[in-house]
């Protein structure tokens, strides 16, 4: 089953190419999201249905955090004491990004601007 679709998608894009003219980068583009498309139907179907008390989200780590969380960190609000001594390094990574991609979002606005 594989093989003939494999030979179905050549024979479609040495069609595309000689009988309507299109180029062969567009070809590999469609090919390339049809692809992505395609893995990513799968992880979406496997995904566990929501809500559900069993899904991995559901798990110690949270309860974790509201029983024993103000006694450790010392704060009043617990999602303060979550974000900054918890998670503080995944914190510090997201604005690390965030930052460099509004300093490159402005660098390209200035070099464009001439």
């Amino acid at each position: 089953m594989f093989y003939i679709l494999i030979l179905f998608l050549l024979i479609f894009a040495l069609f595309l190419r000689f009988i309507v003219g299109v180029e062969l980068r567009s070809i590999l583009t469609i090919y390339l999201l049809g692809l992505i498309v395609y893995f990513f139907s799968f992880a979406v179907a496997e995904m566990p249905t929501f809500g559900n008390p069993h899904n991995p989200a559901f798990n110690e780590v949270p309860e974790r955090y509201l029983e024993a969380g103000p006694s450790e960190t010392g704060a009043i609000n617990i999602i303060s004491s979550v974000i900054t001594d918890y998670r503080a390094f995944d914190t510090l990574g997201e604005a690390t990004v965030l930052f460099v991609a509004i300093a490159a979002v402005v660098a390209t606005l200035k070099s464009h601007r001439d």
